[in-house]
């Protein structure tokens, strides 16, 4: 057993370590201080006027620039097939074939008919020669046998029998002048034939009427095939168009040859407007634009975006963008007026890049808050660096 002074001392540091823990437990909080809360720090400038070109960028997919769906003239059965999808070809390059030979028959048949006139022509010439000068003859003759006089019935009948072969001779010769008077028409319509049929034999062969790529062959060698059946696709893919529909405020700011700005893939380029609808769609009231660019950096089917510039904003407030609180559907920006808040509602306009065009509510010089204005409340003190006066 301890001694009693051991135990006695060992119970009165227990009792006095618990009194210590009870009066830190039980000690009055103090009362709290109050600090003057500092002024907020803000990035303020000057309210100023501006000469802006606002931009509205509509995007769409690159076409080729010419794309021709070729069809036959005439009907017929297909002979050659000279190309396949994704080959290049010239311009008048040979494409595709059709079976002839009737339509070769054809020609040569019509200028069999117009050689064989021709020459029936010449021969009808020197015939006219030939009775022009017997007529003159049996003219003479007619008027010698009426010298000899009318009383001897000899004279009589021989002048009679003159006489009718003078109306034979007029006839011959009235029948050839009309035949070479008209030479010329018969000449024409047999040569009308003639060309018809050399351009029906052209049409059997289809040429390319472009320098492109062929995009595809709708047909094989033995189809048979009319002029309503599309048998090949051809593109021209060395510039291309992007096609856009664009408001009337765009389109009265555009010009057919204009310069834009155009973003293909990421990479920028410049483009030219080669066409705009004067009068809009009357379903969507937009009108038809298209901007042409080299093919060499851009492919068909892909998508293009074109920044196109609208009418210039001439001296117009403009503040960054930054600058402007949206509530409620309504436009704020807060001004600095001897380092306090004052929360003005703005009446704004379009944004040009990262400036706000502001219409009504602020006027020129005025300094405002420019950036981080979602935190800030009206009647607030702040801290303006000079730098920002």
């Amino acid at each position: 057993m301890l001694p009693f002074n051991k135990i006695t001392q060992r119970n009165l540091l227990i009792a006095l370590a618990g009194l210590v823990v009870l009066l830190l437990l039980t000690r009055p909080e103090k009362a709290p201080e109050l600090r003057k809360a500092s002024a907020l720090r803000i990035t303020s400038a000057a309210v100023q006027i501006h000469d802006l070109v606002p931009y509205e960028t509509v995007s769409g997919r690159l076409e080729p620039m010419r794309k021709a769906m070729l069809h036959f003239e005439l009907s017929g059965q297909v002979q050659e097939r000279r190309v396949e999808p994704g080959q290049v070809v010239e311009a008048d390059a040979l494409l595709l074939a059709l079976v002839a030979g009737d339509f070769q028959d054809a020609l040569d048949s019509a200028e069999a008919r117009l050689q064989l006139e021709s020459s029936n022509i010449e021969r009808d010439r020197e015939l006219l020669k030939l009775a022009q000068r017997n007529r003159k003859l049996q003219e003479a003759e007619v008027t010698r046998l009426e010298t000899l006089g009318k009383d001897s019935l000899i004279s009589r009948s021989r002048l009679d029998e003159a006489r009718i072969k003078l109306l034979q001779l007029e006839s011959e010769v009235a029948e050839l002048n009309n035949s070479v008077a008209t030479e010329a028409a018969r000449l024409a319509l047999l040569q009308a034939e003639r060309n018809r049929a050399a351009r029906d034999l052209s049409r059997t062969r289809l040429p390319a009427p472009f320098a492109g790529i062929v995009n595809a062959v709708e047909v094989q060698v033995g189809d048979y095939v009319t002029p309503n059946d599309a048998v090949l696709e051809l593109i021209d893919t060395s510039r291309l168009d992007l096609y856009v529909e664009v408001r009337g405020e765009l389109a009265q700011a555009l010009a057919p040859g204009q310069q834009v700005n155009v973003q293909v893939n990421g990479h920028p380029q410049e483009g030219k407007i080669v066409a705009l609808q004067t009068d809009p769609d009357p379903v969507t009231f937009t009108h038809a634009l298209r901007v042409r660019l080299p093919g060499g950096g851009a492919r068909s089917g892909m998508v293009a975006r074109v920044q196109l510039p609208l009418r210039p904003l001439e001296q117009v407030i403009a503040v960054p963008v930054t600058a402007v609180l949206q509530d409620e559907g309504h436009s704020y920006v807060f001004r600095v007026i001897d380092a306090v808040l004052a929360r003005t509602e703005v009446i704004t306009g379009r944004r040009v890049n990262d400036l706000q065009v502001v219409h009504s509510g602020l006027e020129p010089d005025e300094v405002i808050v420019v950036r981080d204005v979602a935190a800030l409340s009206d009647g607030q003190q702040v801290q303006v660096p000079d730098a920002d006066l």
